[in-house]
């Protein structure tokens, strides 16, 4: 669908102003409210899952869910009443979820299990935060919907104010990290958050009002519209449904590439979803200062080069900001897309149901089937070379069969895979950097989304089929992040990293390349000589044998060949992975030889050593 032409506005009066002045309040009132309670229980959370980047991702993905169902219900609402009783009835719902103020972790919730942690989170949040978060979620369409039904001269195209909405969004998730949380403890910030929901309901209350009192009826037959509108077909629901698929995927796979593999930062995770909301700010305006013409240029020079880097070292921290900025402009193309495809407002609702669901669909691909699917960050460059799909340039090209376009797609592909033939394994790795910088230039003066979307296929091979790390001896992907088994040196050492931090090694081969049987030598980090063998030498010096020691995190297993006989040692381990990795022989033999019937206490060390009996 094409965008809509409106109807000649008549000047604004007193009136007009104070019903677009109520809607705008409210609308902005729920959204930061929305987006203050998803940083805010978070951080409830995280403690108790070691701050996890598997949190947010569902966390992002429950909140869509609820988002989705507060999109239905607003939908059937709209249908079925008229705006008096749907007014009324919205504030029963609100009332109800009163029961769940203030916001806290219940008692039962208190105790995370050994496994099946993503399906307790989603559970936790549901109990938590669920009712109270579906009542304020079904606030964005609700309210459109009451205002294209007021005698506004702009009520004719009310996704305006869908603007207005994501800007209390994006204030909440900036003022969180930078005022909210610093000033006020968490008991505080809840206690705030349910007076500004008392607040919200009033206003709700006034905006149900004015949409009745001030509503069609005051309007005469010669202004109201009378042009037929074409209802949505199938094909733009699945294509609003693909449009908001992408960028939805694409904000929890960005999220989950910076904070595992660049950034450790729990609300760095804020940042991505930050600008996911700037884009609708700016991209449903009804003039936007960022035009969708513009982004499409800008994303067809940004994207491609990032593809250079996708796979770089994650110590590259300055990285952060490009691929932030290429997430910006992706988001951007894509939620575009949508604003040129937007129903007549009497399909508003409709809309933005459909809308939600391909945005929770993205979400569940990212966070839930990726990691089972992929043994690393792969659903990220794929989302990204699915954003090119997004682009109607794209389909005029690909339905135009232009040979120019078709070339340049495969060219990049067909290169790299020509040079690893022709170099073999010795000079891949130069080869492909060299190959791919040589048409990522090409590619960027070019300016064809095709031939973008051949460089990041390009990478998407090497990664995929060539194998870029293959030193890789495992890969295991679990809720707490990735983990990797290297090995180091014409495989003489293994190492295993989570993500790029390294969590022990140990020599495997020896000159000969024989394998070293018996008690492992530590290394890394642990080495004999080291500060971990000197601080268990002074302890064994002044209190004779250690009783009783704690260890938090296992890792690879390296100071299980530090205890002694007749000692106890007891490990603390919150990723289950990290346990059968270490205990698996064909890995690391420091737990096997050193320690074989030591204890392995599963949860976040920082909780579980605090159950632990006084004195121990």
């Amino acid at each position: 669908m094409s965008s809509i032409e409106l109807p000649t506005s008549r000047p604004l009066v007193r009136v007009d102003r104070m019903v677009l002045a109520t809607f705008a309040l409210t609308l902005f009132t729920s959204a930061f409210l929305l987006f203050l309670i998803q940083p805010m229980f978070t951080k409830m959370v995280l403690p108790l899952l070691g701050g996890s980047p598997a949190v947010w991702s569902l966390a992002l993905v429950f909140f869509q869910g609820i988002l989705l169902l507060g999109y239905a219900y607003a939908h059937a609402l709209v249908g079925r009443f008229d705006v008096k009783f749907a007014a009324l009835m919205h504030l029963a719902v609100l009332a109800t979820a009163l029961v769940s103020l203030p916001i806290a972790i219940p008692a039962a919730w208190q105790d995370v299990p050994a496994d099946g942690q993503g399906l307790w989170v989603i559970g936790l949040f549901a109990a938590s935060v669920g009712l109270p978060f579906f009542a304020v979620s079904a606030n964005a369409p609700l309210l459109q919907h009451w205002f294209s039904k007021t005698s506004h001269p702009q009520r004719h195209d009310p996704y305006f104010l869908y603007g207005a909405s994501n800007c209390g969004s994006f204030a909440a998730l900036l003022l969180y990290p930078f005022v909210i949380e610093p000033l006020l403890p968490l008991g505080s910030q809840t206690m705030f958050w349910s007076i500004v929901y008392g607040l919200l309901a009033a206003l709700i209350a006034a905006s149900g009002y004015i949409a009745w009192k001030h509503g069609m009826g005051t309007i005469t037959a010669a202004q109201s519209p009378v042009t037929p509108v074409k209802a949505p077909a199938l094909r733009d629901r699945l294509i609003w449904t693909g449009l908001a698929f992408v960028p939805s995927g694409l904000l929890v796979a960005v999220s989950s590439y910076i904070s595992t593999d660049l950034v450790a930062a729990p609300f760095l995770w804020v940042v991505p979803l930050a600008l996911f909301l700037l884009t609708f700010v700016v991209a449903f305006q009804q003039r936007p200062w960022l035009s969708h013409r513009s982004m499409l240029f800008v994303h067809s020079l940004v994207v491609a080069p990032l593809a250079v880097f996708l796979f770089a070292p994650a110590t590259w921290a300055w990285l952060i900001g490009g691929h932030l900025f290429a997430f910006f402009i992706t988001t951007m193309v894509c939620h575009g897309e949508l604003v040129r495809r937007r129903p007549d407002a009497r399909y508003l609702t409709e809309f933005y149901l459909t809308m939600s669901f391909g945005g929770v669909l993205g979400g569940l691909f990212a966070s839930l089937i990726a990691p089972q699917v992929f043994s690393s960050i792969f659903e990220y460059p794929i989302l990204m070379l699915a954003a090119f799909l997004c682009r109607s340039d794209v389909w005029t090209a690909i339905m135009g069969k232009s040979r120019r376009e078709a070339a340049a797609f495969a060219l990049a592909p067909a290169a790299v895979l020509a040079t690893h033939v022709l170099t073999g394994e010795a000079g891949l790795s130069l080869a492909i950097w060299a190959t791919l910088l040589a048409f990522v230039l090409l590619v960027a003066l070019y300016a064809r989304p095709l031939a973008q979307a051949g460089v990041l296929s390009a990478a998407l091979i090497l990664v995929l089929t060539l194998g870029v790390n293959q030193n890789a001896v495992a890969r295991i992907r679990s809720f707490f992040g990735v983990n990797t088994v290297y090995a180091m040196d014409a495989g003489r050492y293994h190492a295993l990293a989570h993500g790029t931090t390294m969590h022990g090694a140990q020599q495997w081969l020896d000159a000969s390349g024989n394998r070293i049987e018996g008690k492992p030598q530590p290394l890394s980090y642990f080495y004999e000589g080291g500060p971990y063998d000197a601080t268990v030498k002074l302890f064994r010096q002044a209190h004779g044998p250690l009783e009783h020691v704690a260890v938090v995190g296992l890792g690879a297993g390296v100071l299980a060949c530090y205890s002694a006989p007749g000692e106890n040692w007891r490990f603390y381990e919150i990723d289950p992975e990290v346990v059968r990795i270490a205990m698996s022989p064909d890995y690391f033999t420091y737990m096997s030889e050193c320690a074989p019937g030591a204890d392995v206490v599963m949860g976040d060390g920082r909780l579980t050593v605090n159950k632990e009996a006084a004195g121990s």
